[in-house]
């Protein structure tokens, strides 16, 4: 199966490859990852081989139903989703789209049905879904992308096949980058994929957005009043942070302690998109400390993943982050 224009996520490209190259497509596949990570670029590509008439590699690009999945007019490709945000995918959208399965296909092999978003089923949406893939027709192939495979009901899980997406090789991921944002910098969009997670989707949300610059300002800004004897200016600098940029400066505070902690044992090299933020670091907190904040801000990006309160996380964030600085 051809991949080209999508980096990384090489155990996912095999068992995806391994259905497309054995003609073995299973009834249900269910594409988990963050936001960014390239689930909906995946599924739209499994789609597009799904109605490919080449004989040999798939998706061929050139075929007809090439053409038409790429140009979003394929008729075998029904797309429905969730986008209005938790519990907006509702049941009377998946009983128009299990009539709608039963049907043959147009023109291509599969009928596709893809459920982008289906993390924002309700339950009933869920388990009326749950009723056609029990025994679904031999023509159709769903495709339902979510954000993580827990949000979706066991029973959905279990009758599906999962694929996990992560992040991307910084090496393997900046050259796409280039290619799509042709006049960003190498270095920048580097970063970018440091600051953002190794997920390019959002590493060029950041570029586009102009949210690298705002990272790398806010990463400066929270270093310098970690090391202030003071609190009050750590909590109103946290509960003023922009709730979409603290996965970035997170990752950007950490990759500065690591280079002023790398600097006190005299190494040389630099990965922190702010060099004012690990110099800050590095004259007001000691070794010991910067391992502890290195540590404190791991957890802190744990604590992100749970979807914590964002008002409830920037005060624990404060309070975690001067305990790690000793203040």
């Amino acid at each position: 199966m051809r991949w080209d224009g999508l980096a990384g996520n090489l155990s996912a490209k095999k068992t995806l490859s391994g259905f497309v190259d054995a003609g073995r497509l299973p009834h249900a596949l269910l594409i988990e990852g963050p936001p960014g990570s390239g689930r909906r670029s995946f599924a739209l590509r499994m789609a597009q081989a799904a109605v490919c008439l080449a004989a040999e590699e798939k998706p061929c690009g050139v075929c007809a139903g090439c053409h038409k999945a790429l140009a979003d007019t394929h008729p075998d490709i029904m797309r429905a989703g969730g986008s209005g945000g938790a519990r907006s995918f509702h049941v009377d959208a998946i009983r128009a789209i299990r009539e709608t399965a039963y049907i043959l296909p147009n023109e291509a092999p599969r009928r596709v049905i893809l459920l982008e978003q289906a993390e924002n089923m309700t339950d009933t949406a869920q388990n009326a879904l749950l009723k056609i893939l029990e025994e679904p027709p031999g023509h159709v192939l769903f495709i339902l992308t979510c954000e993580n495979r827990s949000q979706m009901l066991p029973t959905i899980q279990s009758r599906a096949v999962c694929v996990a997406l992560g992040a991307v090789e910084e090496d393997e991921g900046w050259p796409v980058i280039r290619e799509r944002l042709p006049e960003v910098a190498e270095e920048d969009a580097r970063q970018a994929l440091r600051l953002f997670g190794g997920l390019i989707g959002r590493a060029l949300e950041g570029l586009q957005e102009g949210r690298l610059t705002q990272v790398v300002e806010q990463t400066a800004g929270l270093a310098d009043r970690i090391v202030q004897p003071e609190e009050l200016p750590l909590l109103q600098w946290t509960a003023g942070l922009d709730k979409d940029l603290w996965d970035g400066v997170l990752r950007g505070l950490q990759l500065a302690a690591r280079d002023a902690l790398a600097a006190g044992v005299g190494a040389s090299g630099r990965e922190a998109p702010s060099p004012q933020a690990a110099d800050r670091l590095s004259k007001g907190l000691t070794r010991q400390q910067l391992m502890r904040l290195i540590d404190t801000i791991q957890e802190l990006m744990r604590a992100r993943e749970r979807y914590m309160n964002p008002t409830l996380f920037s005060v624990v964030a404060a309070a975690r982050l001067r305990e790690a600085a000793g203040r």
